[in-house]
């Protein structure tokens, strides 16, 4: 049995490989007589492809091929990732009958690098697509769960141990959103564990050192800053304009609070807390059908009872 070098050798022998200048010059002049195909899963074709490519995944073209290209005769540019499996494809073309088949030397990622103007099914910018491409590539995720992601507008309160690592990490996924409760400033003792203040910010109001170390994350995402403390007076208005509400606070009247304030609004409340090396998280969300904080505990802790 060959292996996968032996095989791109073979189809290498039998396939011509065009550079990107010279695929740019023979499409230029070939005046759309050249079929060009992008055999990429679903998902990278997503993210973007040369301008004019028929769309089809290597694994559905040799039975869409005789639909797609029912002439033999017409030349086909076949194109891949990084150019391997478009050499394999193009041979299989070959043997179908196909008389003038080549592959793109290097695939979308050579003409990426060369700087060509490439095609998206999303609004996402390039530099957001280079961002977001390994995660959008999880069937998990995919274009539609980025494009949510980046719809999303997410509360976080408190910006100090556990509100600093959620917003960096919601910051890099690309949320579009992000707001901030905190009326507290960035102290020396702070910065062992609340990783996204800095030196240079102590003294400074956590609100403002989180959105600073957000821009440095993602530039891309929204910030709104509320400098001040969440009371029952003010709790339900704040929340209003999010999706989520993600506690990150120290205490159990704010936690409570928000529990209160989020199953009110029909809102998820992601529960957070952490005390030394010990720490609990929790998703309530009652319209879903499931419980809240009170659920699982009534009332908050005796004063007395809560450990510092």
């Amino acid at each position: 049995m060959k292996s996968y070098k032996e095989l791109i050798e073979e189809a290498r022998a039998g396939i011509e490989e065009v550079s990107v200048g010279q695929a740019c010059e023979m499409l230029k002049e070939a005046g759309g007589r050249i079929q060009l195909i992008d055999i990429r899963s679903r998902e990278q074709m997503a993210l973007g492809h040369i301008k004019g490519a028929a769309l089809i995944p290597a694994d559905e073209l040799e039975t869409a091929a005789p639909h797609l290209l029912p002439d033999k005769s017409q030349p086909v540019l076949v194109y891949c990732a990084t150019g391997n499996r478009s050499l394999l494809t193009g041979l299989a073309l070959k043997k179908m009958g196909y008389k003038d088949v080549r592959s793109l030397a290097g695939g979308m990622q050579a003409w990426m690098d060369a700087g060509l103007d490439v095609e998206n099914k999303t609004t996402f910018t390039r530099q957001q697509l280079d961002l977001y491409s390994r995660q959008m590539l999880l069937p998990e995720v995919g274009v539609e769960g980025q494009t949510l992601l980046s719809k999303a507008r997410v509360l976080v309160v408190g910006a100090g141990g556990l509100g600093s690592s959620a917003m960096l990490y919601l910051a890099a996924s690309g949320v579009g959103t992000l707001g901030i409760v905190d009326f507290d400033y960035v102290d020396v003792s702070n910065l062992n564990r609340q990783v996204i203040h800095s030196f240079k910010n102590v003294g400074r109001s956590k609100t403002e050192s989180a959105r600073e170390g957000i821009a440095r994350i993602n530039p891309d995402v929204l910030v709104e800053v509320f400098d001040e403390r969440l009371t029952s007076e003010n709790a339900a208005a704040v929340i209003d304009a999010f999706d989520i509400v993600l506690d990150g606070s120290d205490n159990f009247q704010t936690k409570y609070l928000l529990n209160d304030a989020a199953f009110f609004a029909g809102k998820p409340y992601i529960f957070g807390a952490a005390v030394r090396t010990e720490g609990q998280s929790a998703v309530f969300y009652p319209r879903q059908g499931g419980p809240c904080l009170r659920c699982m505990m009534p009332r908050p802790p005796a004063q007395d009872q809560v450990p510092t």
